[in-house]
């Protein structure tokens, strides 16, 4: 049960912090965001990414501990 909570909230945390970090990028570095491309790129591909990479550290993370 302990890898589950742990995975949970890795999915969340994952995913929270690739979408505040796809979405504050531009005011860092030059993109372009012709036509939604970069947002569609951060919704659809990073967020999803950082949530997968995120469950997958939460449950290692609740397995070892």
């Amino acid at each position: 049960m302990k890898a589950v909570l742990w995975g949970l909230g890795g999915f969340l945390a994952g995913g929270l912090l690739a979408g505040v970090a796809g979405f504050a990028l531009p005011a860092v570095v030059p993109i372009s965001q012709a036509e939604g491309a970069y947002a569609m790129g951060v919704a659809f591909f990073w967020v999803p990414l950082g949530a997968v990479l995120g469950l997958v550290a939460g449950v290692i993370r609740g397995l070892r501990g």
